[in-house]
């Protein structure tokens, strides 16, 4: 359970919290379908107007595309925040509209989530908890939290009760955004944004948030490597946990949500806050980045939704995470090669690490790479000098900033970014918000260097656990096998990108020349020919033409030669033929 003595004070007074509104009735999902391929074509139809007249922008499709969302709720929400984050395919206005979507607040009836609670546990409220708080705690699309103290165990647990209609929400909009998705990559609409991993990314996404078992297991491994990063997570009660409700410890802490709202409205009072609780923000930010960097570099399990409202502040720069609905971990090939992408970028190793970031993507275009090359070098030297300014803003310095920036010139190229990849990106924008407060005018790079010698201090104190104490000069023993390694997997994996560039290229010229030698052949042949009927007009009086006719007086104007002649002509003629042809076949086979 938590420590007593982390506990903050109080920052957001009773009164000054809005209750979570209650809607008593259930979502009408009649026709939901039907109506939500209406509006999608009155979206478009309003699109194709607007471009007739000339006054489409990325601004207002934006903004219609996000009250569209808005308007079908929680799964196209969804639809909308994945999109945002497609920096490298859409307008920044566009972009920062589709950011903006929040999922909707408002709660359903305490009545029902009652009767969902006793349906799942299979007994009435009261036989599990001696106190049950109807007024809900939060609520969001998927959820509602209400606060409940266990009656054997004697601890305040936070209830998150799922929507009794979500599930046939989700069937019915997934049924549409197949069938949408299905028919842009039919008619290769935008092939770029590849509809199929998108369409798999956002089913996972929801298939895990919807069933709380997922959450459950996800929660009980980060508690347990988080507690490794002095990151507090509420215990969770497995045995009150269901597909439909989740049962953890109740963390009495201030929500980042909270703390940057009375930051905006009023500083002085969350610097008074600050102070009371012994809290240095920037010491709390680093140690929220440093988490984070563990997560995805070394844990392989992160956090991948680390908005606001999922951070919580406690005394001391004591920090908690909260909802793990969803959480990430990459395939080891990618994290090896981001890993070594961000120590090259913090070392200002620009070079090696564009080489790193292109071997990420999934394919790369059969062309001259070095413009792009160079023109991504030149923004991360920009990038680089910012972050040694701590004057400027943070949206300036941030890692989502020059991301954005990288993503832009490698769709200039042609070059898009796997969808797999974003749930990483996913994880860095939402603790954005939360990092531009806490460390305003830090150097990113340099904060990177610190983690990443700390992080091979951890690895090199783990070894020495595992190794006889008296192996002297073990850190270079470490070192060696590690760089050795990371110069195999970089060189190697090049090696297997160029040659796949170099196959692209290779299989064009392999056409070409196919070509080039098909047509040589047939231009032999189509020569040869025309030898033939001029041996066989000279030689022999088989082959007689009338007098005026066309063809015998070109062939008059031939002049007669030797049937020696004519022998050596035809067997030149069909060598070149047959050469030719064995070459275009050839050249077609390697393509």
């Amino acid at each position: 359970m938590l420590n007593k003595k982390w506990i903050p004070t109080m920052l957001i007074r009773p009164g000054e919290r809005p209750a979570v509104p209650i809607v008593e009735s259930v979502a009408v999902l009649r026709l939901r379908r039907l109506r939500g391929s209406l509006r999608l074509l009155v979206l478009i139809l309003k699109f194709l107007g607007l471009k007739i007249i000339r006054r489409l922008d990325a601004g207002t499709m934006g903004q219609s595309i996000g009250d569209f969302c808005q308007e079908m709720g929680v799964l196209w929400v969804k639809l909308g925040q994945l999109l945002s984050m497609r920096s490298d395919l859409f307008p920044p206005e566009l972009c920062s509209a589709l950011a903006k979507l929040q999922e909707r607040a408002e709660g359903f009836s305490p009545r029902l989530a009652k009767e969902i609670i006793e349906s799942e546990l299979g007994g009435p409220v009261s036989e599990f908890f001696s106190e049950f708080e109807e007024t809900p705690w939060a609520a969001a699309s998927i959820a509602q939290v209400h606060r409940a103290r266990l009656k054997k165990e004697k601890i305040w647990t936070a209830i998150k009760v799922r929507r009794p209609e979500i599930d046939r929400v989700f069937n019915l909009d997934m049924g549409l955004i197949r069938g949408l998705f299905r028919f842009m990559g039919r008619f290769s609409i935008m092939p770029y944004m590849r509809w199929g991993d998108m369409l798999w990314e956002l089913e996972q996404v929801f298939n895990e948030e919807l069933d709380y078992r997922y959450e459950v297991s996800n929660q009980v491994r980060l508690r347990k490597s988080l507690t490794r990063h002095n990151i507090y997570v509420p215990k969770v009660f497995k045995k009150y946990c269901t597909r439909q409700i989740l049962v953890m410890e109740f963390v009495e802490a201030v929500s980042m949500s909270d703390y940057l709202q009375v930051l905006k409205t009023d500083p002085v009072r969350a610097e008074k806050w600050l102070k009371k609780n012994n809290i240095d923000a920037e010491v709390a930010g680093r140690k929220l980045l440093y988490s984070y960097y563990r997560q995805v570099l070394e844990d392989n399990l992160f956090h991948a939704d680390l908005h606001p409202g999922n951070i919580f502040l406690l005394r001391e720069n004591h920090i908690s995470l909260l909802d793990f609905g969803s959480v990430g971990s990459n395939e080891g090939d990618l994290l090896r090669k981001y890993k070594l992408y961000l120590e090259a970028l913090s070392t200002g190793q620009y070079s090696k690490a564009i080489d790193v970031f292109l071997l990420i993507m999934p394919d790369l275009p059969s062309t001259n790479l070095m413009p792009m090359k160079e023109e991504l070098q030149r923004r991360l030297h920009s990038w680089g000098s910012r972050c040694k300014v701590r004057e400027l803003s943070y949206n300036e310095k941030s890692a989502s900033s020059i991301f954005d920036e990288m993503a832009r010139v490698l769709a200039k190229y042609g070059v898009t970014i796997n969808w797999a990849f974003f749930k990483v990106l996913r994880g860095w924008l939402t603790m954005d918000t939360s990092l531009r407060e806490l460390i305003p005018g830090s150097n990113l790079m340099h904060l990177t260097q610190i983690f990443t010698r700390s992080s091979r201090k951890r690895k090199f104190k783990k070894v020495m656990l595992q190794l006889p104490q008296d192996i002297l000069r073990l850190q270079n023993l470490v070192d060696f096998p590690r760089e050795s390694a990371e110069r195999a997997i970089y060189r190697g994996a090049m090696v297997r990108r160029l040659a796949q560039v170099f196959e692209g290229a290779t299989t064009r010229v392999s056409r070409l020349a196919a070509l080039v030698f098909g047509m040589g052949s047939a231009f032999f042949f189509f020569i040869g020919a025309i030898f033939g009927v001029t041996y066989l007009f000279q030689h022999t009086s088989a082959f007689r033409l009338p007098q005026g006719h066309l063809i015998k007086d070109i062939l008059d104007k031939i002049p007669v030669l030797d049937v020696q002649v004519w022998f050596l002509l035809l067997t030149t003629v069909l060598y070149g033929c047959i050469s030719l042809a064995l070459l275009a076949r050839r050249f077609r086979k390697q393509e």
